[in-house]
């Protein structure tokens, strides 16, 4: 009975330890890390997370004279006051475009919420080792409305175990 038992189990075990997932190490997802920020208010269920595009998708991006970003934004309902954005108090020439949920600039991305809307932020390239991305979200609460300023920070070249110079 015992040998019975063994040579039962013996095929599971050695059949459980053979399929193990290969893991696959992708240095340019770690890089986007470095340039992806994000802001959370807790109490108004509101998140943004935004990754700046320049530093490593430079050879996609369609305008070199321009600085990019990828915005995911949580609820999908929330209003945002697109006359707002700003990069570095600077909202001359500042554009917003609304992506849909398959646009392939969202691959550029390493955080996906398929349950929010995604927004691309382009505004004229700044001379400045820092950069600051800033709007306001328009909160309804019992009738009165107020605003919430969003802000990011994003360093242009960030410090990275992974840095390439290319």
């Amino acid at each position: 009975m015992k040998k019975v038992i063994i040579f039962a189990i013996l095929p599971l075990f050695i059949i459980g330890c053979t399929t193990k997932k290969i893991y696959v190490h992708d240095p340019l997802k770690n890089e986007l890390l470095a340039y992806t920020q994000k802001f959370e208010d807790v109490n108004n269920k509101f998140l943004v997370v935004a990754t700046y595009l320049n530093p490593i998708h430079q050879n996609i991006l369609e305008d070199k004279q321009n600085e990019y970003f990828i915005l995911s934004i949580y609820p999908k309902e929330s209003i945002i006051d697109y006359r707002s954005f700003k990069v570095n108090n600077d909202s001359n020439a500042t554009k917003i475009e609304v992506l849909a949920d398959d646009d392939p600039l969202l691959k550029l991305t390493t955080f996906k919420m398929p349950w929010g809307k995604y927004l691309k932020v382009s505004a004229p390239q700044i001379d400045s080792d820092t950069l600051n991305l800033t709007f306001d979200r328009i909160i309804d609460i019992s009738g009165t409305s107020r605003s919430l300023q969003v802000s990011l920070n994003f360093r242009k070249i960030a410090k990275s175990l992974y840095w390439n110079s290319k």
